[in-house]
């Protein structure tokens, strides 16, 4: 079972019954208390695939027991989404008697091998036992831009989506009824939109600051302050019930990319 049990299928994200949703909420770590990070497994005539491992392998054996059924005539795949520990380090499931091809992108390998993930391991395992038995296991099969996997009920179509707006538009553009998201309790489009919305306002807030002057190293530390956009500000009064230590960071994330990508152009 995984650590505190904390992993649970989501009935009400999929009204699909191809595709089950699990829900991990992470405890171990005071930087990232309460942290909810999703994976899928879709099911099609010729395949069970899981979509991204979770945190460890532990993860994907409980969501594997879900679906044992299911496996009898069709093939194993996994897909990583990208090389985040919370999304490719349940990867190790997949040897040994689960051995199964793991797709990603050519990027995804790279960062899996490279010797900054496994440096980030060992710290995560001298902070928890979560990780005890994690290993990193690079994709098996990756692809540039695009790879198609015809499942003849269903056809999953993997895109190369680097990041910035112009994946987001793109992804607007293909009129989608669902989303599903890694880190998020809706699936509605909408999602998307505001997203956006959201990116092409800190967009507006860099360009603004680099009219005006470069920003030295010391204002890249806190790019949020230096475009006076925080993260108060971005969700307003909402109601919802958010992980502020992990959603701050990741915003200040986002608008240090965005300040970095932009100063390339200026």
């Amino acid at each position: 079972m995984p650590s505190l049990n904390e992993i649970i299928p989501d009935l009400e994200i999929s009204s699909d019954e191809r595709i089950r949703v699990f829900r991990r909420t992470f405890h171990a770590i005071k930087e990232f208390e309460g942290m909810e990070v999703d994976a899928y497994i879709v099911i099609t005539d010729h395949y069970v695939i899981v979509l991204d491992t979770l945190l460890c392998p532990e993860d994907v054996s409980f969501m594997m027991q879900s679906v044992k059924n299911q496996l009898r005539g069709r093939s194993l795949l996994c897909i990583n989404s990208h090389a985040d520990w919370d999304h490719a380090w349940g990867n190790c499931y997949f040897t040994g008697e689960n051995l199964a091809p793991i797709i990603a992108h050519d990027h995804c390998l790279t960062r899996l091998q490279s010797t900054e993930a496994h440096k980030e391991l060992l710290d995560f395992q001298q902070l928890s036992s979560t990780f005890k038995n994690v290993f990193l296991l690079p994709p098996t099969i990756t692809f540039n831009q695009h790879f198609t996997i015809h499942g003849r009920n269903l056809t999953i179509e993997l895109l190369h989506a680097p990041g910035h707006h112009l994946d987001l538009e793109q992804l607007i553009a293909l009129q989608p009824l669902h989303v599903l998201c890694s880190h998020g309790k809706t699936n509605s489009p909408d999602q998307l939109k505001q997203n956006l919305s959201y990116i092409c306002e800190i967009e507006r807030r860099c360009k603004s600051v680099l009219q005006k002057r470069k920003p030295g190293v010391t204002d890249l530390v806190h790019v949020s302050e230096l475009i006076n956009y925080s993260f108060n500000e971005v969700v307003g009064n909402t109601t919802e019930t958010i992980d502020r230590i992990f959603y701050t960071q990741a915003h200040e994330n986002n608008c240090q990319a965005i300040m970095k990508w932009l100063m390339n152009t200026y």
